[in-house]
């Protein structure tokens, strides 16, 4: 896979969709590219940007100290009816949450976001490319680029979703990247963009040019997975969370539209994942539906924020501090951070999730999402995981555990991590790990035959012992 990239302005590369003059590749490509209001509605842009640099300089000026006075002004900006209650709670804890103090938030940080929503004809000369389905492709942009498109988002200065899948050639199909629910409704979610928002405004150049890369990945073929005669690779239990999996690939139990709730109140695996690591969110702009043979990496991502609780519960518990938190070194592509790996599961799948068909669907989706980046990132990593689609989605997690393990081998991944999260469903997963040593992965897949849910360990380990 060749990709064509452009230096930006002096900084680090990113990719882009077309070849030639920016214009003429716009021209020439704009059915695959990111739709921007400057280039769809130059005159909506010109009086929008307008008011966003009115925030800029009372911001800058000290006019804005705190939230009544910087949430009239930010409303004007966006041009709509949204209450930003979320926005406004979050100003109002910012210092008892650790973050920073109130003043520096509605002045520096703001004025630093209003500054850089202003500038994405700048930032991006030759757009962004749709990560579409059927097509292993990947984009890869700066955390400068990262933190402008979230700006964007903050200012309403982005065509809709709506706008951005109606194409000349055909409907798109993509998530919703708009801040503004989580602006106005989820006042947890808004702390941990707070914390990301001061971080990125503080930051130094050097951390600015860092690259995060979403990738697109699809298998067009599978394994006859009776016939694999791969050896299962090793496998652990372990206790804690996936993204403190440090140098493994870390599953993201993803939505087939990337993000899934995260924008829109959604609070499970992976939208805490998306909410502690905000990066992440810019992906739901570009990457189209998930098929069943395609995954989505995302490298070099940072975590800003820790957080405690699920679901209705999660909480944003501190900022993460990551200049100086941050493990390891940045690889030879300026990525600095883990290697997510988004993969979407069988929705309610019910008992027919035990047949062979619907076993091999999974496995297929699995194994793609375990292939890792285009890149040498992630090759001898293990891959860190646990219950994929085994909540909401109504998967059985010692189908999925066991489906999981033969993929991570048939994809050589050195070792399978299992975070069961507290799960007592999978009280037996290292019984039967001990069991199953020595076996393939034909010789797994074969038990996963004919099983029962909630009774597929307790068979195998009777089987075993035959």
């Amino acid at each position: 896979i060749v990709f064509k990239t452009v230096l930006l302005n002096g900084h680090l590369p990113l990719v882009v969709c077309a070849l030639g003059p920016r214009r003429a590749a716009m021209a020439e490509e704009g059915a695959s590219c990111v739709k921007f209001l400057h280039l769809t509605d130059p005159e909506t842009w010109s009086k929008a940007t307008l008011l966003v640099q009115a925030v800029a300089k009372d911001c800058e000026s000290g006019a804005c100290s705190g939230a009544k006075e910087l949430i009239p002004r930010v409303q004007e900006a966006r041009r709509n009816s949204n209450t930003l209650r979320g926005l406004t709670w979050a100003i109002e804890k910012v210092k008892a949450a650790g973050i920073c103090e109130e003043q520096e938030l509605c002045g520096k940080v703001f004025g630093f976001l209003a500054k850089l929503a202003t500038v994405l004809p700048e930032l991006f000369p030759d757009g962004i490319p749709m990560l579409v389905q059927h097509k292993c492709d990947q984009v890869t942009l700066t955390r400068r680029q990262c933190a402008a498109l979230h700006a964007a988002s903050v200012f309403n200065l982005l065509p809709s979703t709506r706008h951005q899948c109606q194409r000349a050639s055909r409907q798109m199909d993509l998530p919703s990247f708009d801040l503004g629910h989580v602006m106005d409704k989820e006042p947890h979610k808004m702390l941990c963009l707070v914390a990301y928002f001061v971080q990125v405004a503080n930051a130094g150049e050097a951390y600015l040019d860092e690259r995060v890369s979403f990738q697109r990945r699809c298998q067009n073929a599978s394994f006859d997975w009776a016939q694999l005669d791969e050896p299962l690779c090793a496998a652990s239990v372990r206790e804690g969370c996936i993204e403190d999996s440090e140098g493994n690939l870390q599953a993201d139990f993803a939505n087939e539209y990337l993000g899934g709730g995260a924008l829109q109140g959604g609070n499970v695996q992976e939208e805490i994942r998306f909410a502690v690591c905000p990066e992440c969110y810019v992906g739901m702009l570009f990457c189209e539906c998930m098929l069943e043979n395609e995954a989505i990496f995302i490298v070099g991502t940072q975590q800003y924020s820790r957080y405690f609780g699920y679901g209705g519960k999660f909480r944003f518990a501190k900022p993460r501090m990551v200049e100086r938190e941050r493990p390891g070194l940045p690889d030879r592509h300026g990525r600095w951070g883990p290697t997510i790996t988004a993969f979407d599961s069988l929705k309610h799948p019910g008992t027919g999730q035990f047949s062979a068909s619907l076993i091999n669907r999974e496995l297929l989706k699995a194994y793609v999402a375990c292939l890792g980046d285009f890149e040498d990132n992630s090759k001898g990593m293990g891959f860190a995981t646990g219950n994929w689609g085994c909540g909401v989605f109504g998967g059985d997690p010692q189908l999925k555990s066991l489906i999981q393990w033969i993929a991570a081998s048939a994809a050589k991944r050195s070792e399978m991590l299992y975070f069961p999260f507290g799960d007592a469903r999978v009280d037996q997963l290292e019984e039967v790990i001990e069991a199953l040593k020595g076996k393939t992965c034909a010789q797994v897949y074969e038990l996963l035959m004919g099983r029962t849910p909630g009774a597929a360990f307790q068979e195998i380990l009777a089987k075993s012992k035959i």
